[in-house]
């Protein structure tokens, strides 16, 4: 099973999928942020062209969002 998230910026939608099959806790972890409304109003703070977009950590003032406790690394799962 897989979900898709998208999230509206000023540059246009950004849709992700989420795989639960394969790291549960994580998709878990991060729909718990999308439905408190987390990354509302967050900025991408780094960028990095053809490579990587990092966000939802700091707001347009760069105050940090508070977060989530810890969970675990599910980067061994397959």
């Amino acid at each position: 099973m897989i979900t898709l998230i998208t999230f509206s910026t000023s540059l246009g939608d950004i849709t992700i999928e989420l795989f639960p099959d394969k790291a549960p806790v994580t998709v878990e972890n991060f729909l718990a942020y999308v439905d408190a409304g987390h990354f509302v109003g967050t900025i991408f703070h780094r960028v990095i062209p053809g490579f990587m977009i990092q966000g939802g950590g700091f707001d347009a003032d760069m105050k940090q969002k508070p977060t989530r406790d810890p969970i675990k690394n599910e980067a061994d799962n397959g």
